[in-house]
């Protein structure tokens, strides 16, 4: 048996719906996973809610947007309180951030003569933290493009007229929040967008491991991302980041990753706690 410590719902820029996640979840057969969606924790909430006593264990988690200089560094958290209250103040203040967001890209795109209603992006992100994907999804639906691929390639995607940044926070102040409530920081994908440059500086903020295993890192690169950890004394970490586009990513359990790195992982977490 493996886990699977990445993957996304509709609560954020996935496809399904908690529901449907922990159907494939079952199928894969796996000891534990963790719904990691972006600067929300509605998925995992609602996945916790229909678990039933065979099924993997869920393990509290969620991706942080972070700024790191001029690039965009994704932190994963796992293992912490999901009911601190720091905590959930923070991810409060960014789904408020991400629909003033919203609210000014749809603006943006009536300057540019599209017009889209916000009710429409409302609907498509169903309460939930509200993105780009739905805002595409919005535009799709009024006829303002013909795919959600254009949507992005023409108006919303980054560089685009339209495009407008996210409320992020820094590398040191995303890893005092997650350890502030009980868990461990691990930067995401660090190969995508070659993240792996801030390692040794995020190291110094207290980071805890990095994610090795995933879809878009090769046999090489997890090899090298082994070394690293091993060099700056970090925890290791995997999944499939699956969002439900197949075609372009991992399916769930895919990654084969060890169950033994949760072992550690919540080690980690025991010390961060007797540290507080």
């Amino acid at each position: 048996m493996t886990i699977d410590l990445h993957m996304h719902t509709n609560a954020s820029d996935g496809l399904l719906t908690a529901r449907e996640l922990l159907v494939l979840v079952r199928e894969a057969r796996l000891l534990a996973f963790s719904i990691t969606d972006h600067d929300t924790l509605e998925g995992y909430r609602a996945a916790l809610k229909l678990l039933e006593p065979d099924d993997p264990e869920l393990i509290s988690g969620v991706e942080l947007s972070v700024q790191a200089g001029e690039d965009d560094m994704h932190m994963l958290a796992y293992l912490f309180d999901p009911d601190n209250a720091d905590f959930n103040a923070a991810l409060t203040e960014f789904l408020e951030a991400r629909n003033r967001r919203g609210r000014r890209i749809v603006e943006k795109l009536r300057d540019m003569g599209l017009s889209v209603p916000f009710s429409a992006v409302e609907q498509a992100a169903e309460n939930t933290a509200m993105g780009r994907p739905h805002i595409a999804a919005a535009m799709l639906k009024v006829g303002a493009v013909k795919s959600i691929e254009e949507a992005f390639y023409r108006y919303i995607g980054n560089g685009k007229p339209a495009y407008m940044p996210k409320s992020k926070l820094s590398p040191g102040e995303a890893i005092e929040l997650i350890h502030g409530a009980g868990g461990v920081a691990v930067m995401a994908h660090p190969m995508i967008a070659h993240m792996y440059k801030h390692i040794e500086d995020t190291v110094k903020l207290g980071l805890d491991g990095i994610e090795a295993y995933h879809y878009s890192h090769s046999r090489p690169d997890i090899k090298q991302l082994k070394k690293t950890a091993e060099r700056f004394g970090l925890l290791t970490t995997g999944g499939s980041d699956f969002h439900g586009r197949s075609e372009r990513e991992g399916e769930i359990g895919s990654q084969q990753v060890p169950t033994r790195l949760l072992a550690g992982l919540r080690a980690r977490a025991e010390q961060i706690r007797g540290e507080a």
